[in-house]
């Protein structure tokens, strides 16, 4: 009898230890990938991944979303991501200089455009024309909310097309720079700033703001959104193929994002 009840303790005990263990191992066995990418692709990735991780139990996906100048000076300093989106051509050529990502697996992901925005408060309805869009600015009591025009995609296309037509020097002591597209917008968005240039699909996204005009396509670099992996690693490869499904992709465009043909 009292062997039968140390048996029976024995495995009572056995079944708390293992129910314990067993999400535990379960955990351990899941595959985590890492993922670097830019903020103004953050809702339409993270219902990417959400899809994603519903079809594959045993991966675990960790996106990172910043400045794109932000997390490719993390991966120069050490930062190990498995995958990498960026917002800009020249900061993935710079990784690949580096020899930082598998140049073969670079590949044009998505294309972007700008837009000058306001508070949907503003009296203003709409911009027809650049002579306009130069007066406003110039004439303008408000300064200009800009992502960083030194570092981050968005600010360095938004200068670049100030300059195109000729009102840079004008708004020189007349901007304010962000970290990164999404406080730039915030400023507007908040009524802190009455304009800013930002990403079309951040302007589609925010309810308190609306859009002005939609800048000329070739009076800037052409915005594409480069995709590379960092390593041959399956479940990296995976999620790759996955980011450029149809499935995925039609997502993407659904948020205001252009595909490459």
């Amino acid at each position: 009898m009292k062997k039968k009840f140390m048996i029976k303790k024995i495995l009572i005990f056995s079944l708390i230890v293992f129910s314990v263990i067993n999400p535990l191992l379960s955990k351990q066995e899941k595959k985590l990938v890492l993922l670097f990418a830019p903020v103004s692709l953050s809702e339409v990735i993270n219902e990417i991944l959400f899809s994603y991780e519903k079809k594959r139990k045993k991966i675990v996906v960790k996106p990172v979303f910043m400045g794109t100048s932000q997390l490719v000076m993390q991966i120069k300093n050490g930062a190990n991501p498995d995958l990498f989106i960026s917002a800009n051509e020249n900061w993935m050529n710079y990784l690949e200089e580096k020899n930082l990502i598998i140049k073969k697996s670079k590949k044009t992901f998505v294309f972007n455009s700008l837009v000058v925005i306001t508070n949907k408060k503003n009296k203003i309805e709409k911009i027809h024309n650049t002579s306009e869009l130069r007066k406003l600015f110039i004439n303008s009591k408000s300064k200009i909310s800009l992502a960083m025009t030194n570092s981050i995609p968005a600010g360095i296309y938004a200068k670049s097309y100030l300059e195109n037509i000729g009102v840079w020097n004008n708004i020189s002591n007349k901007y304010v720079e962000s970290i990164n597209v999404r406080a730039a917008l915030n400023f507007v968005a908040r009524n802190d700033l009455d304009y800013g240039i930002v990403y079309k699909t951040d302007a589609i996204a925010n309810k308190k703001v609306k859009i002005l005009y939609h800048i000329e396509k070739d009076k800037h670099k052409k915005i594409i959104y480069p995709i590379a992996f960092l390593n041959n690693k399956p479940e990296t490869l995976e999620l790759y193929d996955f980011l450029l499904s149809k499935e995925s992709l039609s997502k993407i465009s659904k948020s205001g994002f252009k595909l490459p043909k």
